[in-house]
């Protein structure tokens, strides 16, 4: 379908940019007398309610539908946050490569990234000049609004990011995160939040964003909240919440009548749980108030009847959360990570001990001294609460030197102490930092100053000869995330990147015998995967029309199959080994009583086994790592020695207590 325009001579928020740029942006934004929308289905709405998976084909067209519903909306927010890494991770696709396809299907709406301040689109901090160069190419892909935050508000973190996002023009939005309760917390209070949106303006924000991650602001601290930071600013307002606890579309309104310019909400079929308040209801109630703005709810009827299409193909993600909980006050988890928490709780055998787990998570919160949570803090504490949980633990234990003398933190914990993350304004607890860190040194001043400029050049030299070639978004790519990065080039060097043109279903169940399916690949593809093309035929573009015709029983020793195919009139076979589930362990188990058997710590994945058979370690020396769900604990040798026999190789599945080494 053609990209519907605006209608000629109007003006909107995408218009005025690129016309006159972010400051008179920012001017239009606060004459407005109608408060304006963000739309986060794109986002926010499907990593809180999906896991994230939502795939590009079906982002574009939700995109050409909103540029051709949603003129009037500030921005669309589209990309950043988790969706970077598991675009790679779990739908083998190019994140950058997304950002340029919905650019393309919404040309007259500002899209808007979700930008971690030093930590980029990462879980850690990186040097400045990658930070800088993920910008630059950011923006040179698309990106508009960059919602820019720190996990602790510390401005310092985010002045890299602020300072290059107005380098190349763009908008800068810089977050306030809100945590506990402004009318009653007294360390995060009104003057708090004057603070930061002083602190904010001064780095040179266009607009002060209100970060309210887990949901926690309620109705009745709207007023004093935007009253704090109007005591410091004019500049524009820009409110994010969370619907966990059912309140948040009552906050939403709260907002806009005590000044906020700008308000997220989502589809309403991708609203509500842990994502935001639905659009739909937000535009209904807000009619009759001077700051309606001014849409109408009906019109966008066919938006929300199209997410809620996408939502069926996607419910194996749902997260099973069947209504809001006032909960989420007390234990604080943002809504970004509740649904996510939930999955890893199941994946790790802990389903059962989920109240356990809340709990844990609020204990671990008020053990680092009622932190912020947000990514990547909100991370540090859910891993520790799982941590805990596993081995049967409390956070009193934890500040028992005899006791955490024993505890292989989860890497994330070291690294928050160590303050690679940076640190909470008012620091983190004495005794946490001294049972953690066992002596090890912290960082001092900001992670991103203490590191030396990444080497780009050689970076793009090393994928070069790895790949054959490497693009700029390649270089920076590899370098915040190797791993990720170095799997997805193995996987579209096997398989190539054919699997992104597959419909979704397809993509997800695979097919029946007799089902067809189409898709659209490039010329050099089609004849790479020997698809018939007319003699006749000189397009750029080959439409690849497939059926499943049989699949043979399983014969020979390693279980293998024939899947015969119809693909554009030719039949192929592609023979197919069976494997047993990788998710089953049935390997030894460590004798807890024999200080010669080392077992795992959690359930998960063997991410890297440091030694061999034979070496001799040293007590506390990192002889393993087992991962899950992108939490590491290291394992540690308990004393000297030397090892018999590795048990578990690299990418072993195990469960708690299962042998990994032995020594002699």
């Amino acid at each position: 379908e053609p990209v519907a325009p605006l209608e000629a001579g109007g003006l909107n928020a995408k218009r005025l940019l690129d016309r006159e740029g972010p400051e008179a942006l920012a001017a239009w934004v606060r004459a407005q007398e109608r408060v304006l929308l963000t739309d986060t289905s794109m986002r926010d709405a499907h990593q809180s309610l999906l896991a994230t998976r939502v795939r590009t084909d079906d982002l574009v067209k939700a995109a050409r539908l909103a540029n051709a519903l949603l003129p009037d909306a500030f921005s669309l927010e589209c990309w950043g946050g988790a969706t970077f890494d598991v675009s790679y991770r779990f739908l083998s696709e190019d994140p950058w490569e997304r950002l340029r396809r919905i650019r393309e299907a919404a040309p007259d709406l500002c899209l808007q990234m979700l930008l971690r301040g030093s930590n980029a689109v990462g879980y850690a901090s990186y040097p400045d000049n990658v930070v800088k160069e993920f910008i630059r190419l950011a923006a040179q892909n698309g990106m508009d609004v960059f919602r820019i935050f720190d996990c602790f508000n510390d401005i310092d973190q985010m002045r890299v990011s602020i300072d290059t996002v107005r380098e190349y023009n763009k908008f800068a939005e810089v977050c306030a995160c809100y945590t506990e309760d402004i009318t009653t917390s007294d360390i995060y209070n009104q003057d708090y939040y004057k603070n930061v949106a002083e602190a904010a303006v001064t780095a040179g924000a266009h607009a002060i964003g209100i970060k309210d991650m887990a949901g926690l602001c309620k109705p009745l601290a709207a007023k004093p909240l935007v009253e704090a930071i109007r005591s410091v600013t004019d500049l524009p307002i820009h409110f994010h919440t969370h619907a966990t606890s059912g309140a948040s579309l009552a906050t939403a309104m709260e907002m806009a009548k005590a000044g906020a310019d700008i308000v997220d909400v989502a589809a309403a079929s991708m609203a509500d749980g842990t994502s935001q308040p639905s659009m739909n209801a937000f535009l209904a109630s807000m009619e009759s108030h001077p700051r309606s703005p001014k849409m109408d709810y009906m019109k966008l009827e066919p938006y929300d009847m199209y997410w809620g299409g996408v939502r069926d193909m996607y419910k194996p993600f749902e997260s099973g959360m069947l209504s809001s909980t006032a909960r989420v006050y007390d234990h604080e988890i943002p809504g970004g990570q509740y649904s996510n928490l939930i999955v890893q709780c199941k994946s790790m055998g802990l389903w059962d001990r989920w109240e356990e787990v809340l709990d844990m998570y609020r204990d671990v919160n008020r053990l680092f001294g009622r932190v912020v949570k947000v990514t990547p803090s909100s991370k540090c504490v859910g891993d520790l609460a799982l941590y805990l949980v596993t081995r049967n633990l409390t956070t009193a234990d934890v500040l028992d030197p005899a006791k955490a003398a024993k505890i292989d933190f989860p890497a994330s914990t070291k690294d928050l102490m160590e303050g690679k993350l940076g640190r909470p304004h008012r620091g983190f607890p004495a005794r946490l930092e001294a049972v953690v860190l066992k002596g090890a040194p912290k960082l001092a001043g900001r992670p991103g100053a203490a590191m030396a400029p990444a080497d780009l050049a050689a970076q793009r030299a090393d994928l070069e000869a790895k790949y054959g070639g490497a693009s700029d978004e390649d270089v920076v790519t590899s370098l915040m995330y190797p791993k990720v990065f170095a799997d997805y080039k193995e996987f579209t060097q096997k398989y190539s990147t054919v699997t992104t043109n597959l419909e979704t279903p397809v993509f997800w169940y695979g097919m029946d015998v007799g089902d067809v399916t189409e898709l659209t690949v490039s010329r050099a593809k089609a004849e790479e995967m020997r698809v018939p093309i007319p003699e006749d035929y000189m397009g750029d573009e080959v439409l690849v029309k497939v059926t499943l015709k049989r699949v043979t029983p399983i014969t020979g020793d390693k279980g293998a199959r024939t899947v015969i195919f119809d693909v554009n009139g030719v039949e192929q076979h592609v023979t197919i080994e069976t494997h047993k589930a990788d998710d089953t362990f049935s390997g030894p188990m460590a004798d807890a009583s024999n200080r010669k058997h080392i077992g795992s710590p959690m359930p998960g994945a063997v991410e890297k086994v440091c030694v061999a058979a034979g070496d001799d370690v040293v007590e506390g020396q990192t002889i393993a790592v087992v991962s899950a769900m992108k939490m590491e604990v290291e394992v540690k040798a308990p004393g000297r020695g030397k090892i018999k026999r590795i048990v578990t190789e690299t990418g072993s599945k195990v469960i708690d207590g299962a042998l990994m080494i032995e020594f002699e």
